[in-house]
C-alpha cells in the first residue's frame, strides 16, 4: 500500500495566493531531491519519511521500520521476525522511541507491519550508537510534527490489506490536531494465503495517534501525544493446536520545548506500555502466559552553548511471563505465580563540544546512573563516550569515537519470529545489568549526486542473557526463567558500506555488510564461542526507484546469509511428553535468503497541494520460498514426525491501493 504524504507546508503563512503557490512547489521540490537518507555519520543520519512510499513493502503497505531493515546496519529480518538487530546487538539493545518516549512492542504480528503510521510523522531519526539512552544498541526516533497546520489537510488510503487515513486541523492560530488510524483486514482477501508452514494464520490489528501542537509564543511548543494498538491473531495447526491472544500497545506524553537567547529546554513526562495475553492449547493441555510491561518516566535536556546536559528517570512495572497450564495429568502444571517486578533507573549526563581547529572536533561526555533492582539491590555506574572527528571538507568525514553503554532490562521469548511470546524482565537476580564497550569509526564524503557511507565496528558484551526454553517446557515441567536462560558475554564486529544516488530521475541505494555477533556461555560449554541466533555473514541490498512523472516505480532486493539454529540429535515421545536432545549449539545455518518486491506509483493527480493515484506492488517476485526456522513438524497422533524448514506460503503475492492526498 502506497503512502503519500501531505506535510503542513500546504498552506503559506501569508494569505497571498502567488507566495503561497510559490512557497508550496518550492518546498515540495526540496523534498523531492533531498536523499531517501541523508547519512551524517556512516550510516546514521535523518530517513525521508516522504520517500518511504516509493520503496515496496509487505503487500504494499510502506513501513519505516521494515524501510529501516534495508540499511547495511540492520540484518535482515525475515517475514516472522518482528526485532531490529543492529551490528551484531540483539533487538532489545536498539531503542525504537516516538519523540524520545520508548515503544516496546514497536511491530505488530510477525514483524509484518511496524506500529507507526508512517503519516503522522514529519522524520525519522536513525543511529547506530543509543547516544545517552540506556541501550547497548543503536536508535530510531519518530520525530513529530513541529509546524501548526494553516489548512485542513491529511491523506488516506485503501487497499486490499488495510485502510488508513491521516487528518491534520487548525484550531485557531496557535494549535493543530493531528489524528491518524489505521484497521486491518487481512484474511478476508488473504487468508488462503497467509499460513505458516501450511497452518492457516488468522490476524488483524487496529491502531491510532492522536497529537495535539501547541505554540504559544514565538518561543514555546508543546506536544499532547497519544497512541493506542491492539492485535488479535490466531494460529492452528501442528504440535501446537492452537496458539492465539491479543496484545496491545499504548503511550500518552506530554513534550515541551523552550528557547533561551542562548539554550534551548527539552522536557518530556510519559507512560508507555505493552503487554501480551497468549493462550497455547497442545497435548489437550492449555497454557496462558500473561506479561507486560510499564514504563513512567521524565526526559529533560537543556542544550548551551557548547554544553548538553541529561536527565532521565523511569520507574518500570513488570511482569514476566507468567505461565498457567491446566489439564496436566500429573502436577507438572504451572501455576501463574512468577511475581511482578519493580525498578527505578536515573541516568544524569553531561556532554561538552568544540571545534580544536585544523579540521579536527571533538566531543566527550559523560553519565552517571543508579538502578534499584526488584530485589532491592542497586548498581551504579559511569559511562564516558568521546568522539573525535576529522572534517577534510570535499574529502569526507571521518569520526571516531568510544563508549560504555548500559542497559537494565532483557527482552526473552520462546520463539523469535514474532509470535506474541516475548516478553521484558528487568535485571536483578536473573542476571546483573548489561553492559558495553562500543568502539567505531566512520567515514562520509558526497560528490555530485553521490553519497558514500562506511562504518567499522567492534563491542564487547557483558552480562548477557539468552533464553533457550521452548514450548514443551511448558507441558513436561514446571516452568522456570532461571533455568530457560543462558548466562555469559559476547562480542559483535563487522563492516557496513553504502553508496547512495540521491539525484535525478533515478534514486536509491546499494549496501552491504559483514557481521559476527558471537556469544560465549557460562556452564556446561567449555567456553567455546557461539553465533548467536540472528548472526548474518553476509547481507546485499539494492533499493531503486525511478520517476516518470505520472508514474514513479520502485524494487528493493535482498541476499543474505542463512542464521544459525541447533539441529536435534533425536527426537522421541515418552508417554505423552514429546523429548528432544539437541546437538551442538547453532552449528548449522539456514539456506541464504532471496528476495525481490516491486512496486508502481500511478498518479492520476499530482499538484503542489495534493495526489490521486493507484499503487500496485507484487511482494517476493521471484517466488522465492525462503526458510525462516527449523522445526519439529510432527502429526497431532504421533505417529510421524520430520524437523525440517518452516516457510511463509506466500509468493507472488500482489496488492493493489488507492491514495488520497488534499
Amino acid at each position: 500500500m502506497a503512502l503519500i504524504f501531505a506535510g503542513p507546508w500546504a498552506a503559506a503563512q501569508v494569505p497571498d495566493t502567488v507566495a503561497q503557490l510559490s512557497l508550496e512547489k518550492s518546498v515540495i521540490t526540496e523534498q523531492k531531491r533531498k536523499p531517501m537518507v541523508v547519512n551524517s555519520r556512516g550510516v546514521s543520519g535523518e530517513v525521508n519519511v516522504n520517500k518511504i512510499a516509493a520503496i515496496p513493502s509487505f503487500l504494499g503497505n510502506a513501513d519505516p521500520i521494515r524501510f529501516v531493515r534495508l540499511l547495511p546496519s540492520v540484518s535482515l529480518n525475515t517475514e516472522l521476525e518482528g526485532g531490529l538487530y543492529m551490528q551484531g546487538s540483539d533487538h532489545a539493545h536498539t531503542l525504537i522511541s516516538q519523540q524520545g518516549v520508548p515503544i516496546y512492542g514497536a511491530t505488530h504480528l510477525l514483524g509484518l507491519f511496524s506500529v507507526f503510521n508512517t503519516a503522522h510523522f514529519t522524520g525519522m531519526r536513525f543511529e547506530t550508537s543509543s547516544g545517552k539512552e540506556p541501550r547497548l544498541g543503536g536508535m530510531i526516533d519518530m520525530r513529530l510534527r513541529d509546524t501548526l497546520a494553516r489548512r485542513v489537510n491529511g491523506e488516506v488510503s485503501v487497499g486490499l490489506l488495510n485502510a488508513q487515513g491521516t487528518l491534520s486541523i487548525p484550531l485557531g492560530s496557535k494549535s493543530a490536531l493531528t489524528v491518524s488510524a489505521r484497521r486491518t483486514y487481512i484474511n478476508l482477501l488473504y487468508g488462503n494465503w497467509l499460513k505458516y508452514a501450511d497452518y492457516p494464520l488468522n490476524y488483524g490489528f487496529t491502531d491510532a495517534n492522536l497529537t495535539w501542537l501547541w505554540k504559544p509564543g514565538k518561543n514555546d511548543s508543546v506536544w499532547v501525544d497519544l497512541f493506542g494498538a491492539l492485535d488479535n491473531g490466531q494460529l492452528h495447526g501442528g504440535i501446537l493446536e492452537q496458539i492465539q491472544g491479543k496484545w496491545y500497545n499504548a503511550l500518552g506524553a506530554v513534550h515541551w520545548k523552550h528557547y533561551f537567547p542562548e539554550a534551548t529546554l527539552k522536557q518530556s513526562v510519559y507512560a508507555t506500555t505493552f503487554g501480551l495475553n497468549p493462550v497455547i492449547n497442545a497435548f489437550n493441555i492449555t497454557a496462558k502466559m500473561d506479561s507486560h510491561i510499564r514504563d513512567y518516566g521524565y526526559r529533560g535536556n537543556l542544550k548551551w552553548k557548547n554544553w548538553d546536559f541529561g536527565a532521565h528517570f523511569s520507574y518500570y512495572h513488570v511482569q514476566p511471563q507468567n505461565p498457567y497450564s491446566e489439564g496436566h495429568q500429573n502436577d507438572r502444571a504451572n501455576d501463574g505465580s512468577v511475581p511482578v517486578q519493580h525498578a527505578f533507573e536515573t541516568i544524569l549526563s553531561a556532554y561538552y563540544s568544540r571545534d580544536l581547529g585544523y579540521y579536527l572536533q571533538a566531543k566527550a561526555g559523560l553519565s552517571g546512573s543508579w538502578y534499584l533492582s526488584p530485589e532491592k539491590k542497586s548498581w551504579w555506574g559511569l559511562s564516558p563516550e568521546v568522539k573525535l572527528t576529522a572534517n577534510f571538507m570535499n574529502a569526507g568525514k571521518l569520526d571516531f569515537s568510544y563508549a560504555i553503554k548500559r542497559q537494565n532490562n532483557f527482552n526473552l521469548g520462546i520463539t523469535d519470529v514474532g509470535l506474541p511470546l516475548e516478553f521484558w524482565v528487568m535485571a536483578g537476580d536473573v542476571q546483573a545489568p548489561q553492559w558495553a564497550h562500543n568502539f567505531s569509526m566512520a567515514y562520509n564524503v558526497n560528490w555530485r549526486g553521490v553519497s558514500v557511507s562506511a562504518e567499522v565496528y567492534y563491542k564487547m558484551l557483558r552480562n548477557q542473557l539468552e533464553y533457550v526454553g521452548n514450548f514443551m517446557d511448558l507441558y513436561n515441567g514446571a516452568y522456570s526463567l532461571e533455568s530457560s536462560t543462558r548466562r555469559g558475554k559476547g562480542r559483535a564486529y563487522g563492516v557496513n558500506l553504502m553508496v547512495q544516488k540521491s539525484t535525478g530521475r533515478l534514486t536509491g541505494w546499494v549496501s552491504y555488510a559483514f557481521s559476527r555477533s558471537l556469544r560465549t556461555f557460562d556452564g556446561d560449554f567449555d567456553g567455546l564461542e557461539y553465533p548467536s541466533k540472528h548472526e548474518r555473514l553476509h547481507e546485499l541490498d539494492v533499493v531503486a526507484t525511478y520517476d516518470f512523472g505520472k508514474v514513479d516505480v520502485g524494487a528493493t532486493f535482498v541476499l543474505a546469509s542463512g542464521t544459525p539454529y541447533t539441529r536435534p540429535s533425536a527426537i522421541y515421545v515418552l508417554g505423552s511428553r514429546l523429548v528432544c536432545e539437541y546437538g551442538e549449539y547453532n552449528a548449522h545455518r539456514l539456506p541464504a535468503y532471496c528476495k525481490l518486491d516491486l512496486s508502481v506509483n500511478w498518479y492520476i493527480r499530482r499538484t503542489p497541494k495534493g495526489k490521486t493515484g493507484l499503487n500496485f506492488s507484487l511482494y517476493n517476485a521471484l517466488g522465492n520460498k525462503n526458510a525462516l526456522s527449523y522445526g519439529i513438524h510432527m502429526k497431532p497422533d504421533f505417529s510421524a514426525y520430520t524437523f525440517a524448514p518452516f516457510v511463509l506460503n506466500m509468493r507472488f503475492l500482489p496488492s493493489l491501493a488507492f491514495f488520497h492526498t488534499f
